[in-house]
């Protein structure tokens, strides 16, 4: 069986669906002997590159200029089309939904079979100029993809629950994984309070850095030594570094600037909780939610997208509303006074982990439905 995995970017590009794309990759190879190439753009250098990664062969291309966070190059048209010609894949799983590079390869596939993983709900944000070409590409381009594929997988069940009741009969929810080998409990005492892991850029305001901080000030004023780190790259940094001076807690959050693997795994082991304070719901899971909770880390998040999902408010982690410092302050309060508590959902949301979010359920669920959609051919 040959795969053909097509995504916007790929590791060592840093993201949820890079990440998910690659595990689910990596599985297929190394549990049943797949063979796997990816085609994706080259996010380091504007030129082609073909290497292979942990046995995947990998074709970066080339982009001409980006849209938002979409790498464009209308010449990839004929690259791809080659690409295809010469691999001869069974099947194509092409990840959405920043648009291009897997939008062309659907449309180009002809008679190979098409599987379409959606990683998001819809990529409309505030006041972003781009939203008039998102609304037009998600009302038109978006349903013919979906139509064209096989199956798709979703791992967003609120976007699935909203969006993808027409194609009920096709859509299948995967949601992502953790290796719980890498993300796991240590024995060290938690020497940090509150820990953000994400992108933190100005297309990623969304993620609530702004009300997080403002939490923090409100928190100051019963613990003053509150401590708050924020991992992720960006260039809304320096904005963000500006704003915790402004609200006078300068000294007590610190920029760390990306971790992956265990650098990251070590970041949520010494923190005593973790938030995703997001205010949209194209917060399509939280992935950082499950590594948090395979860490055995009580977790907060905002009662928006697929969060309440991975969240039972209470049981593994509470849930507060979207832009309520207060509310986020008053949680984050409640969990650093009750250690019990704090372990007790840190211990239930182990469980959950190891029930429902290990990669090797997931890359089970989606070898049965690439072999459903090549029976179909």
């Amino acid at each position: 069986m040959k795969i053909m995995v097509v995504a916007p970017y790929f590791p060592p590009h840093i993201g949820g669906a890079e990440n998910y794309a690659y595990n689910i990759a990596k599985g297929l190879k190394e549990e049943y002997g797949w063979e796997i190439v990816a085609i994706t753009s080259n996010h380091e250098k504007r030129e082609r590159k073909e290497e292979i990664i942990d046995g995947i062969k990998i074709y970066r291309l080339p982009f001409w200029f980006k849209i938002s966070n979409t790498p464009v190059n209308p010449m990839w048209l004929f690259s791809i089309r080659r690409i295809l010609r010469e691999e001869q894949p069974d099947i194509i799983n092409a990840h959405s939904p920043v648009p291009f590079i897997s939008d062309i390869t659907s449309l180009i596939a002809d008679k190979t079979p098409l599987i379409i993983t959606y990683h998001s709900g819809s990529m409309i944000k505030p006041s972003s100029i781009w939203n008039p070409l998102i609304f037009l590409y998600e009302l038109l381009f978006l349903p013919m993809i979906f139509r064209k594929s096989q199956k798709i997988i979703c791992y967003s069940p609120d976007f699935m629950r909203r969006n993808l009741n027409v194609y009920k009969d096709k859509v299948n929810y995967i949601p992502p994984g953790v290796d719980t080998k890498e993300f796991k409990l240590s024995k060290k005492r938690s020497t940090n309070d509150v820990l953000f892991v994400g992108r933190i850029e100005k297309n990623s305001d969304w993620k609530g850095i702004s009300y997080l901080l403002e939490a923090i000030s409100i928190v100051k004023q019963i613990k003053p030594e509150i401590s708050l780190r924020l991992v992720g790259p960006g260039d809304r940094v320096d904005y963000f570094k500006m704003y915790a001076q402004k609200l006078g807690i300068n000294k007590n959050v610190k920029f760390v600037g990306s971790k992956i693997n265990s650098g990251l795994s070590l970041e949520y082991q010494q923190s005593k909780v973790i938030v995703l304070p997001s205010i949209m719901q194209s917060e399509s899971f939280g992935i950082i939610l499950i590594e948090a909770m395979a860490c055995r880390k009580p977790v907060i998040g905002s009662n928006v997208g697929g969060i309440p999902y991975v969240i039972d408010n209470n049981e593994n982690g509470l849930l507060v509303p979207p832009k309520d410092p207060e509310a986020l302050a008053k949680a984050i309060i409640k969990i650093l006074k009750n250690p019990k508590l704090a372990k007790k959902m840190g211990e239930n949301g182990y469980k959950k982990v190891k029930e429902n979010f290990t990669w090797d359920k997931q890359i089970k669920k989606t070898k049965k439905i690439i072999e459903e959609s090549i029976d179909k051919k």
